[in-house]
């Protein structure tokens, strides 16, 4: 385990990122080190995705069972196409709310065990976030998007709040100030259904909206 002395908090801004900090970051998710960093919405707890070891730091630290899932953050739209099967409403969402606060659930096309893929499903975010943006450009894998807490309690707004219970289980928080926007909207789009199983930020009327606009349900 990391201990506290090498736990590193760093400020930085949300809008403009320092490059050397993004590269920082970049590293200590290469190393399989997990990261606290704003995202859009709230501060998300960062692992890389392929790591089997730095998924279970995740889920240990959150104290969240492994066959639940976690979406993952990708560059753009072709992350989106490698990792899950993209339906005309995937489609469209991803024309008019991507990158924004928005979770795709999709059929997955790549055969990973969960809390990647569970039932044959993935979660996938292609954020707004200057700095996600700029941390998955300095990478080669696709990025938890989980919250950072403990699984079942309340959102946390602060870097402090945060470092209160997850402690030196990460090894580098990005500090960006208070951050209480709403959560991501989780959509699933399977098959020819399309259901919100989550409202958020992007809301489920304008969902809604989009959809019968182009003629779908």
């Amino acid at each position: 385990m990391i201990s506290m002395t090498d736990v590193s908090v760093l400020s930085i801004s949300a809008r403009h990122p320092d490059p050397g900090l993004i590269r920082r970051a970049a590293d200590a998710l290469t190393n399989g080190e997990l990261i606290v960093a704003p995202t859009e919405t709230r501060y998300g707890l960062l692992a890389r995705a392929d790591s089997d070891p730095a998924l279970i730091r995740v889920f240990e630290a959150k104290g969240r069972g492994l066959l639940r899932p976690t979406a993952l953050f990708v560059q753009d739209e072709n992350g989106l196409r490698e990792f899950g099967e993209m339906t005309s409403a995937a489609e469209l969402l991803m024309q008019k709310c991507l990158p924004g606060p928005l979770t795709l659930v999709l059929r997955s096309r790549v055969s990973w065990s969960p809390p990647r893929v569970v039932d044959g499903l993935i979660g996938l975010r292609w954020s707004s976030s200057p700095v996600i943006a700029e941390l998955m450009g300095q990478v080669s894998f696709p990025v938890t998007a989980t919250s950072a807490n403990l699984s079942g309690s309340e959102e946390l707004e602060t870097i402090a709040q945060i470092r209160e219970v997850l402690g030196d289980t990460v090894s580098l928080y990005l500090d960006s100030g208070r951050l209480n926007g709403p959560v991501s909207t989780v959509v699933r789009c399977v098959g020819a259904g399309t259901t919100v199983l989550r409202e958020g930020a992007v809301g489920s009327e304008l969902i809604r909206s989009l959809l019968r606009e182009s003629g779908q349900r």
